[in-house]
């Protein structure tokens, strides 16, 4: 007879309570997938530990749970239990009906108005975490579900910085995804919020333009930014070009907060004409409906990252950073982030080497004709030395992981 160990996870009643449905996405970490609570009678997202993924990676699964259990808003993922069943650790997390942001963004870009709304609501996700002390080190469209009425919530913290988490995240590695990393996570700096609202940014010139800023292979996408600046598109609504490149400045201390994010992105919604503020639930309910249907199997569940292991330095001794922009307030502004020069962090990739993202259980598969950009995987690098080594010109990295199957 199997033991409960090796049971495999489609057979049946998981942990005398949840009966298995359907498998939604394997990442290095963990498997997730859609269950029924046979006492509550709910669905759920049913995250389960994979032993193999190692003591770390055992580490940061408990950890996210940690990070949600303490975490109460309504635009991110509850998670309902977390236990071990036969020494394997699992978490039982609030199951979203709806796409991810990236399989939205693979069939069009976002109007600039919807994209400011968008970006206020998740600001305000991130100044709600930050001000518990978290950070949640892995912002990218990949984890950012859609859910009912079109308002977004922020999914996976397995590889978030919880206060007190110096221990888990070793001196000289980077955390993250490589294209949404912040100029000072590529430098070997720790992540403060300020990282966050940089990956933000860029999360939302991605909504603005349909690609992604920084892609090509994890070193090629990482490096880029410390030579170039995102590229905001022209031709924006007053303000919305402007916090953007606030968002995005190369230096931590100049960017904004993740609450005056929300606000200037909200002014630029509250003064658009009432015909340009089409809401993105209205864009998601006109997916062709044979994606929405395997989109709605996209459960707030990612995979814990750990520890892709790359080796290859990163560029340490980047050019000059571009001149910084005063805040929304008309001053520079740091309230969210420490000195730029903490101690310098580890970096990890995605398990599967396609993007640091954790699964949104289950994402549909995009429709054909509107393959979203290579995603880029997270990457574990180790700490940058002094050596600049030129960033590699392969071929970008096909698909990303987004919620679990090989996609970031």
């Amino acid at each position: 007879m199997a033991t409960a160990h090796a049971l495999p996870l489609h057979a049946g009643l998981f942990a005398g309570r949840y009966r298995v449905q359907e498998h939604l996405g394997r990442g290095g970490a963990a498997e997730v997938v859609r269950a029924v609570d046979e006492r509550l009678q709910r669905s759920v997202a049913l995250k389960v530990f994979r032993p193999e993924a190692g003591g770390d990676a055992a580490e940061r699964f408990a950890q996210e749970g940690r990070a949600l259990a303490r975490l109460r808003h309504p635009g991110l993922v509850e998670v309902y239990d977390y236990g071990t069943w036969g020494e394997r650790p699992f978490l039982v997390l609030e199951l979203i009906e709806g796409p991810t942001l990236r399989e939205v963004l693979a069939r069009e870009p976002l109007s600039p108005v919807a994209a400011a709304r968008l970006g206020s609501q998740l600001a305000r996700v991130l100044s709600f975490v930050h001000g518990h002390g978290v950070v949640h080190r892995d912002v990218k469209p990949s984890n950012i579900l859609i859910g009912e009425g079109g308002a977004p919530r922020l999914a996976d913290f397995g590889v978030a910085r919880l206060p007190g988490d110096a221990a888990m995240t070793r001196t000289g590695c980077v955390v993250g995804t490589p294209a949404y990393l912040a100029p000072e996570q590529i430098r070997g700096r720790s992540a403060r919020p300020a990282a966050d609202v940089y990956a933000l940014g860029l999360v939302l010139v991605e909504c603005l333009t349909g690609r992604r800023e920084y892609g090509g292979a994890p070193l090629e996408a990482a490096a880029a930014r410390l030579h170039r600046s995102p590229a905001v598109p022209g031709h924006l609504p007053r303000g919305l070009s402007r916090i953007l490149r606030q968002m995005t400045l190369s230096d931590p201390l100049q960017r904004p907060s993740a609450i005056e994010c929300a606000d200037a992105l909200g002014e630029v919604t509250s003064l658009a004409a009432p015909a340009l503020t089409q809401p993105l639930a209205l864009r998601v309910s006109r997916m062709p409906v044979h994606r929405r249907r395997g989109a709605s199997l996209a459960a707030a569940a990612v995979l814990a990252l750990a520890g892709l292991a790359a080796g290859t330095a990163f560029d340490t001794d980047p050019r000059p950073a571009a001149p910084a922009l005063p805040g929304p307030s008309g001053r520079p502004t740091s309230s969210e982030t420490s000195s730029a020069s903490g101690p310098r962090e580890s970096a990890t990739a995605s398990p599967d080497g396609a993007e640091a993202t954790a699964p949104t259980a289950g994402a549909a598969p995009a429709a054909a004709g509107s393959a979203p950009a290579p995603a880029s995987p997270p990457v574990t690098a180790p700490a940058p030395g002094r050596a600049s080594p030129a960033p590699s010109r392969g071929p970008g990295n096909p698909g990303r992981a987004g919620k679990v199957k090989k996609q970031h």
